[in-house]
């Protein structure tokens, strides 16, 4: 759902955007707009065409055939004729490789793992791009909760300027009270406007990553709170082993390495070709001219010797699929090892985000007994500042512990390759 705003940062100036968008509708429109996203499906069209092009070379070829000539050479029949004569012919050619050492099935094994792994990719590119569209989407959040942050800073210094004036007139502060209420009127004000600057980078990033040319907004959901994962931390882990994108692609690049392997050492055979063909042409004395009629042929080729052109080529291919093996292996270590990071990260950035609600609420009780102080001239100017700016570093905290937790989320959800 999309729908047009306005953020407002404070009196001097807002940010504007065109539209406001919700998740699933970045999520969406991401995907429509990423280049990568487009090569992976262009990847699995061409991966479906080689799969026809490993079947088709169980099937016979076809071809038509058709020439016309005109020549002064002709055959000796001693009978009188003209000093020329034409030849025309045409006719069907067909053949079937019936033996090939097991290439073809060895190509067609690797056609099936190319689109196998073509498909994981797909998968995997698809969870990368959603994972950089929810970074943008909660970046652009977060960006408005620090606005937040600062005006409520500024706020709250403003307040501490009026106090530390009406005491100065009252004589019960020093100067010093006032100049200091000052500096942290402008220290927020400072933040207010470094927030404003990330904002707007967030602002711009989203829409570039949803295919506009302007600032997007997020809409913000309903809650951002912790919520249950779909699976226990043991079957997220064996997920992420046997399913994840990533892992399901090594195995096919291994398997497909592995059909190339088989389909170099085809070449220890001989190719064994069936071919046929019919024609039908005018009688004609030419030489060389094609006559009517059918033929039939079985042709075999096994070179003996080609300068150890085989050897170099089942060498070749066995490296890249011990390569490919190898590599497929030590991916599942690291994706078990990522979905275990993952899940502990997620468990403490719950925690963090009670902890740091809970250090906002006692921030704020804090400050509201140093104010009260200060106004009966209990505590300092000092006192109280300290107080602020524990407020404004919690609430700070806060916003980042719900954020955090929420990109670590949607970090894990990519690396598994599903919802949780």
């Amino acid at each position: 759902m999309a729908q047009s705003a306005t953020i407002a940062v404070d009196s001097t100036f807002d940010v504007r955007v065109d539209t406001l968008l919700d998740l699933p509708t970045v999520l969406a429109r991401a995907l429509a707009a990423n280049p990568t996203v487009t090569f992976a499906d262009q990847s699995v069209r061409v991966a479906h065409s080689e799969g026809r092009v490993a079947t088709g070379a169980y099937l016979p070829s076809l071809s038509v055939a058709s020439t016309a000539l005109r020549s002064d050479i002709m055959t000796s029949t001693g009978v009188p004729g003209p000093s020329s004569a034409s030849a025309y012919s045409a006719g069907l050619v067909s053949s079937l490789e019936l033996f090939t050492g097991g290439r073809r099935g060895a190509d067609r094994a690797r056609a099936q793992a190319d689109l196998g792994a073509a498909e994981a990719t797909n998968v995997s590119q698809r969870y990368a791009v959603t994972l950089l569209a929810e970074r943008a989407f909660f970046e652009t959040l977060r960006g408005t909760d620090l606005i937040t942050v600062a005006n409520a800073r500024v706020a709250r210094a403003l307040s501490g300027l009026r106090y530390a004036q009406d005491r100065t007139r009252a004589g019960t502060a020093t100067r010093s009270d006032e100049l200091r209420a000052r500096l942290e009127l402008t220290a927020g004000r400072q933040q207010l406007l470094a927030a404003h600057d990330t904002l707007q980078t967030a602002l711009l990033s989203l829409g570039r990553l949803v295919g506009s040319d302007g600032p997007i907004g997020a809409q913000r959901p309903a809650s951002l709170d912790p919520r249950p994962l779909a699976l226990s931390d043991s079957e997220i882990a064996r997920t992420a082993v046997e399913a994840a994108p990533a892992v399901q692609a090594a195995d096919a690049a291994a398997r497909a390495a592995q059909a190339i392997t088989r389909s170099a050492r085809s070449q220890y055979a001989p190719d064994i070709r069936l071919t046929g063909g019919y024609s039908v042409a005018n009688e004609t004395a030419l030489i060389g001219a094609t006559r009517p009629g059918w033929t039939i042929g079985v042709g075999t080729s096994f070179p003996i010797f080609n300068g150890f052109q085989r050897e170099d080529a089942v060498i070749r291919a066995d490296a890249v699929s011990e390569v490919a093996r190898m590599s497929a292996l030590d991916l599942r270590r690291q994706v078990r090892t990522e979905a275990a990071r993952l899940l502990s990260a997620l468990r403490i950035a719950e925690q963090n985000i009670v902890l740091a609600g809970e250090a906002v609420t006692v921030a704020r009780e804090d400050l509201r007994v140093q104010t009260e102080r200060y106004r009966a001239g209990i505590s300092t100017a000092l006192d109280r500042q300290t107080s602020e700016l524990a407020v404004t570093q919690a609430e700070l905290g806060l916003v980042a512990a719900r954020y955090n937790y929420q990109i670590t989320r949607a970090t894990l959800e990519a690396l598994v390759g599903r919802a949780l």
